[in-house]
């Protein structure tokens, strides 16, 4: 069974660290919805069992034996749940319980819930099948054959082929003991531990230091941990004064309520000579057993591929620790806690579809523009909701969305107005025909970009973006250089507009795959072919800073690089320019990067082509467009993931624009653009993900694809207006709407 869970947002820090996951649904009892039946049932609760009834795991198809008194079976709260039992003195099925001792234990272990005929209380697994053994007469007493017999009455159900699976005893109750060992009864558990069974065993009411027998077999190795000795702890959780304390079980020892608990009962009617379906309130180590073996039950019942020393240790370490800190004498492994058992144990791992594993650890999903929108809506569909297992094999399902981050933050809507004023703010120098254009980026454009600004005095050419153009008139040649991401001032309709003065349209009209390539350096070469008509060939290398949000485990870089080769030309008042690149990817597709189960390892190629535009209506006045594409061809991943690569996939982006220059004063510009920023047209991740677990706990396997284009367009409308304060400074005014 997968129990669902979730990776909570306030904990994905430290993921990479520590695989926090959290379960969905709330234990406790809300005041405001308390029944009489919830009231008479505080045990229950303060064990917080309710964190699995909330999930539907109540004991349904698991079964336990019930070694005591007999019981009542005509009881309300057993309705259809009480198999045919045994009787150990004389061989017979007969189990009416003289006692009442019986019924009671049962009762706190599986009592129904929500007992139309009978709300009195309920029990811990609720829905168990109980298999009473009467080894104990009505006045409590029995032997070490009685009990034995029992016992091995239990082991040989476990253990027949004849009996339905659901119907075999996974765990023993023991709410009994005596005061010393005995080989029969020994040789009867050694039987149950060698099928499989788990047993909770009283550790008696005389407030010894260690635990009376049979309770006290758990500390033998033979027992393999599958014997857990129970001791009784009052309304605030203090050991009760007359309760066998831990001592040297202390390892295989817990604490359960056992101060008045109510329960089931059976009365003698002297009237009617029968026993009456009633309740009465008792206390003992007898009380606190059926809370283990009840919560023993649950476990099986929600992974029915646990063995049972696996449910007895899952018992063990989720215990609330009390008394002196770890494991100690008087409460040994501390007080049962379901809510805790519930929790993934150890390190949370996903199998892989190549038969090895992944774990939590490290997970993360950083979306680029073109993916990001897609891989968010799959989140929000529950794509990324996937199976993980704790070091016990329990399958839980894990909500992956929340691992989706930037590794760079992604700025505001200043970025591109911030990147437009240090275009416009470029520094044009000429001598002896050759023209020099420079242009840096700003301080404020860093900060906007989420980067660090230097300390004054500290900035170096490698701190800074800048773009360099030095254009020869008499040859015809230009070379070009830059370094942090300023590649749009020199290539596409961009660079060109930026040549003829008109600087402030690069960051819109900016080839939008030169972005992927993080924080670029770039280099080109321009050259005549005759006429108006020029060619260019660039390239460009990322050289990516890595900013993590605090507390989260910093990413592998993955790195790019582009090659390009473009054509351009003026006619009259147009403008052109046409260009076909190659950008190649290592461990990242169209700037998507992955860590942790979700990472991926592999060469991502991306033959982009652009075309734009731009010609002058009027003085003044730029009118322009631009249309960029690009192919990326299906990888593989060659790291250890849960994704298995991407198919094949188009994606593309497009501008149009209108300026206006020296308006309200020279050197002034206004200028309006209608842009889609890159998205994928085409394309999907593909994933090979565990689901789930068979009845055997074998991991269940299946394909996704997930798309990676979105359902809608997304549209950037902007006007900005820019005006030089002086030489050194401009102001401007801009608006963006993000649709």
């Amino acid at each position: 069974m997968k129990v669902r869970t979730r990776v909570p947002r306030g904990l994905l820090r430290f993921l990479a660290a520590f695989a926090a996951v959290a379960v969905l649904g709330a234990s406790g009892l809300a005041s405001a919805q308390i029944t009489i039946e919830q009231q008479n049932s505080p045990g229950v609760y303060r064990i917080k069992a309710s964190a699995l009834h909330s999930l539907g795991i109540t004991g349904m198809d698991v079964t336990v034996a019930i070694v005591d008194t007999g019981i009542l079976a005509g009881h309300p709260e057993f309705a259809g749940r009480v198999l045919t039992g045994y009787n150990a003195f004389d061989g017979s099925t007969n189990v009416t319980d003289g006692n009442g001792h019986g019924t009671h234990v049962s009762g706190i272990a599986g009592a129904g819930k929500d007992n139309p005929s009978s709300k009195g209380m309920f029990g811990v697994a609720y829905n168990v099948n109980l298999l009473p053994i009467k080894a104990l007469d009505n006045r409590g007493r029995g032997s070490g054959a009685s009990v034995a017999g029992g016992i091995q009455y239990a082991v040989d159900q476990r253990t027949s082929a004849a009996v339905a699976a659901a119907l075999k005893p996974f765990a023993i109750n023991l709410s009994l003991g005596s005061s010393g060992p005995s080989s029969t009864i020994e040789g009867a558990l050694r039987n149950a531990v060698s099928a499989g069974m788990v047993v909770a065993a009283a550790a008696g009411n005389s407030g010894a230091a260690n635990p009376d027998y049979p309770a006290r077999y758990a500390r033998e190795p033979w027992a393999l941990g599958q014997i857990i000795a129970v001791g009784a702890v009052d309304a605030n959780d203090v050991i009760a004064s007359w309760s066998n304390r831990a001592g040297d079980t202390k390892n295989f020892y817990l604490v359960a309520p056992g101060t008045g608990i109510y329960s089931t009962y059976a009365k003698y009617n002297r009237r009617f000579k029968a026993y009456d379906a009633t309740y009465a309130t008792l206390s003992g180590t007898s009380m606190a057993t059926p809370y283990v073996t009840g919560a023993v039950a649950l476990l099986k019942s929600g992974w029915s591929a646990l063995t049972a020393p696996q449910v007895a240790a899952i018992l063990f370490v989720s215990a609330t620790d009390l008394g002196a800190t770890g494991i100690d004498d008087i409460y040994g492994n501390g007080l049962l806690n379901l809510e805790r058992a519930l929790q993934p144990i150890g390190t949370l791992s996903f199998p892989t579809s190549s038969g090895s594993t992944v774990t939590a650890s490290g997970t993360a999903l950083s979306a680029s523009a073109a993916t990001g929108a897609a891989l968010q809506a799959a989140g929000r569909d529950g794509l990324l909701q996937i199976a993980g297992f704790d070091s016990f094999g329990r399958d839980f399902e894990v909500d992956l969305a929340p691992t989706m981050r930037r590794v760079r933050p992604a700025g505001n809507s200043l970025t591109p107005m911030l990147a437009a004023v240090d275009a416009a703010a470029q520094r044009v120098y000429s001598y002896n025909g050759t023209t020099l254009r420079v242009a840096f980026r700003s301080e404020a454009t860093r900060l906007a970009l989420g980067q660090p600004v230097p300390a004054p005095g500290g900035l170096g050419l490698g701190d800074g973006g800048f773009s360099i153009s030095a254009f020869d008139a008499t040859t015809g040649r230009e070379l070009l250089f830059g370094m942090s991401g300023m590649g749009a001032q020199s290539f596409g309709l961009a660079g060109e507009l930026a040549r003829r003065g008109e600087a402030q349209m690069t960051p819109a009209l900016a080839n939008p795959y030169f972005s992927l390539a993080s924080q670029h350096l770039h280099a080109g070469i321009g050259l005549p072919l005759g006429g108006a008509v020029r060619m260019k060939l660039g390239v460009l290398v990322s050289n990516p800073p890595v900013y993590t949000s605090e507390g989260a485990p910093q990413m592998s870089v993955s790195r790019q690089s582009m090659s390009m080769a473009e054509i351009s030309g003026e006619l009259d008042t147009v403008v052109w320019s046409a260009g076909i690149g190659r950008l190649q990817e290592s461990d990242s597709v169209l700037g998507t990067t992955q860590a942790g189960a979700l990472n991926f390892a592999g060469s991502a190629g991306t033959n982009v082509a652009s075309f734009g535009v731009a010609f002058s209506p009027a003085a003044r006045v730029t009118l322009g467009a631009q249309y960029t594409m690009g192919y990326t061809g299906s990888v593989a991943n060659r790291a250890d993931s849960l994704v298995s690569g991407y198919t094949a996939g188009r994606s593309e982006a497009y501008a149009v624009f209108a300026a206006l220059q020296d308006r309200f004063r020279a050197g002034d510009s206004f200028s309006v653009t209608l842009a889609q920023p890159m998205r994928m047209v085409s394309g999907a991740m593909q994933m090979v993900v565990p689901v789930g677990a068979d009845e055997n706990g074998s991991p269940l396997i299946a394909s996704r694809s997930i798309s990676l284009r979105p359902e809608g367009r997304e549209t950037r409308a902007e006007a900005l207006y820019i005006s030089p304060i002086n030489r050194h400074a401009n102001w401007f005014l801009g608006v963006t709407v993000r649709h």
